[in-house]
């Protein structure tokens, strides 16, 4: 397949990424034991860390996409990543509740730009055709970053505990030099060129656009079901089924390798679908993962099944959406239309875990599962509908050009979910056809389940 994006650039973007999320994975899985033993925040007073990281995220992240448009996406991605090495850096010397507080904070204001400014600059080095692509190779090595951080922090952490947070925090230092050396500068708005019709912003891209209002919507739902799974799921299944904390990070480091063996592949084989019918694909495959937890009695192999349902549906569907809103976005506002799609995780930690667990309290483990699964249905039709055939590729556009994604061509595939799902056996045949060619983590010591870190839809 021809590439029309430089390879230096996205190397440094996988670089970059990859090196985020060993940083983030070395330092969650001791974040509650340190907070309990080092921090003086006891018993579930650890929790208010992670509410005041997501806070940060959330209140900073719908001005930072705007920031980003206006100043440049690899300057604040530069700034971001130096602000989330010194936040989560200082952790290592940090002994009083205020401290711990107020730097996870800083890490979560400063968190809440690199993914989407990441997302924009994929979309700044990368052709239309080749979107797709380019979020899986770097979807990959995050995920690749996912299964060898906790070792790092296991290792870190074996010397001393707060260690982990000075590994996290040189990692994510390594982070902001690969981007220094590797990734070009913004290219500044030539004298003649004309401002955007809509100013940039996270809040007003979601006020001024419904398709992308009901990818965020549906995505949120998404996101809950999943976060019954990632956040409920240890609790949930051991009403089912006898489970160790150990059995249970395993099923995630397999979901992790799954993703990194079968994203590319994967993707080679859905980016030319249109991105409603590969969300919609992606969508209902959570759900049949979900639905298989149902049967989470019948043993461990039920749940090996169900987690690879999961991983290929998100294989599936997060770079479709994350190259769609690029695309949707303009050059102008791609790190605002990334923002506004990293809320979609933002609904689901928020809402997520407590829901999983008060509708198993009321019903039982099995009826969330089952939920879940309807409730990732619902979302897929919700995103479908959001990309379906004949919506502008740009707000207040015409439709897009038969080449375009999100059109449909006489000699493609069915609409809807059997077309998806067909592509898995034999890819659809491009239009152009010159355009192509030839660890488990561990409980703590404490007996905690391990804070798990999903990659979400992230890019």
């Amino acid at each position: 397949m021809s590439r029309n994006y430089a390879r230096r650039p996205l190397a440094g973007l996988v670089t970059v990424r990859t090196l985020g999320e060993l940083g983030s994975s070395a330092m969650l899985p001791f974040v509650v034991i340190w907070a309990h033993r080092d921090a003086g925040l006891g018993g579930a007073a650890a929790g208010v860390l992670f509410i005041v990281l997501a806070a940060g995220e959330f209140g900073a992240g719908l001005a930072g996409g705007a920031l980003a448009d206006r100043f440049g996406h690899r300057r604040l991605l530069l700034i971001s990543a130096a602000g989330m090495a010194l936040g989560y850096g200082l952790l290592a010397i940090a002994t009083a509740p205020a401290a711990a507080i107020a730097l996870f904070l800083l890490a979560g204001v400063f968190e809440s730009a690199f993914h989407p400014t990441i997302g924009a600059l994929v979309g700044d080095i990368s052709g239309e055709e080749q979107l797709s692509h380019a979020f899986a190779v770097v979807r990959t090595g995050a995920n690749a970053g996912r299964i060898a951080g906790p070792l790092i922090g296991a290792a870190a952490a074996l010397v001393a505990l707060p260690l982990v947070f000075a590994a996290a925090g040189g990692l994510l230092a390594g982070a902001l030099l690969a981007g220094l050396a590797l990734i070009p500068r913004d290219t500044p708005r030539q004298p003649g060129e004309s401002e955007p019709e809509i100013p940039p912003g996270t809040l007003r891209a979601l006020l001024t656009d419904r398709r992308l209002a009901i990818l965020v919507l549906a995505g949120g739902l998404l996101s809950i079901a999943f976060a019954w799974w990632e956040a409920d799921g240890l609790v949930l299944l051991r009403q089912q089924h006898p489970l160790s904390t150990t059995a249970y990070a395993v099923l995630f480091t397999i979901a992790a390798a799954t993703i990194v063996a079968f994203q590319i592949p994967v993707t080679r084989r859905t980016a030319r679908l249109p991105a409603g019918r590969a969300m919609l694909a992606g969508a209902v495959l959570q759900g049949a993962g979900l639905a298989a937890l149902v049967f989470a009695r019948y043993g461990y192999p039920v749940l090996v099944l169900a987690v690879l349902l999961m991983a290929a549906g998100e294989m599936i569907y997060a770079p479709t959406v994350s190259a769609f809103v690029t695309t949707r976005a303009g050059r102008d506002r791609r790190a605002s239309y990334q923002a506004a799609l990293s809320i979609t995780e933002d609904i689901g930690t928020a809402i997520g875990p407590v829901s999983g667990l008060a509708l198993a309290a009321a019903t039982g483990a099995a009826t969330v599962w089952a939920a879940g699964a309807i409730l990732s249905a619902l979302a897929g039709t919700g995103t479908g509908l959001a990309a379906a055939t004949g919506s502008p590729e740009h707000p207040g556009q015409p439709g897009p050009a038969p080449s375009q994604p999100g059109t449909q061509a006489a000699g493609q595939r069915p609409a809807g979910l059997p077309g998806a799902l067909l592509a898995f056996v034999a890819p659809p045949v491009p239009r152009n056809p010159a355009a192509r060619s030839g660890p488990p983590e561990h409980p703590d010591q404490h007996g905690q389940a391990p804070v798990q870190r999903h990659v979400g839809w992230h890019p």
